[in-house]
């Protein structure tokens, strides 16, 4: 079973909760950007994908899964790190690290700020989670990143967006004419069961 997904936050529970169920088999895992993991289902390079945000066509098949704010984080001695949240409108001039075009969390973040006129300061764009990481705790720039996808670190802290009005919801995918698989559905029946009792 080949798996594509945008980060290793949901998957592995996933993979875990599959795997006491049904052993034998094997999974791998590929990870990339939302744009890459969906560029992979549709070429036939994985058999299910775990992506965040919904993608609207008749040739997938998507169940919801999980739903999580979008924060902020930065650099300890960044002003804002005294502050448990900030409103959207404070982003503005502000130096802001931003993931890669693909990224669900920038697109939401891009909209949300040019809805609200707010224009930061791009101050580098980072194509990995753990690249943007390393150059928040340097102090280059805040970060943005969704919720359940923050590893905490003593010379870092979070921050809120005021009422978390920019969140990501994770869905699984596969091909709408792959559905029926065995392989593809054993795994939806199991994470789906699993998601249900949490």
């Amino acid at each position: 079973l080949k798996l594509g997904a945008v980060g290793p936050f949901h998957v592995i529970e996933m993979v875990d909760n599959y795997l006491q169920q049904h052993p034998r088999i094997d999974v791998s895992i590929r990870v990339g950007n939302s744009a890459q993991v969906l560029a992979d289902l549709e070429s036939y390079v994985t058999d299910i994908a775990v992506l965040a945000g919904r993608h609207d066509d008749p040739g997938l098949c998507a169940v919801h899964y999980a739903r999580h704010a979008i924060i902020l984080f930065a650099h300890h001695d960044h002003p804002f790190a005294e502050r448990d949240s900030v409103r959207l409108e404070e982003l503005e001039g502000q130096r802001l690290l931003q993931r890669e075009p693909g990224s669900t969390t920038r697109l939401v973040l891009e909209q949300a700020l040019t809805a609200a006129g707010v224009v930061p300061r791009i101050a580098m764009e980072i194509g990995s989670r753990e690249a943007l990481r390393e150059a928040v705790v340097r102090g280059i720039g805040l970060g943005v990143v969704s919720e359940a996808e923050f590893i905490p670190d003593p010379r870092i802290r979070t921050i809120r967006i005021d009422g978390d009005p920019l969140y990501t919801e994770t869905y699984l995918y596969c091909l709408t004419e792959r559905r029926s698989s065995r392989l593809i559905t054993s795994f939806f029946d199991v994470v789906l069961h699993t998601n249900l009792k949490a």
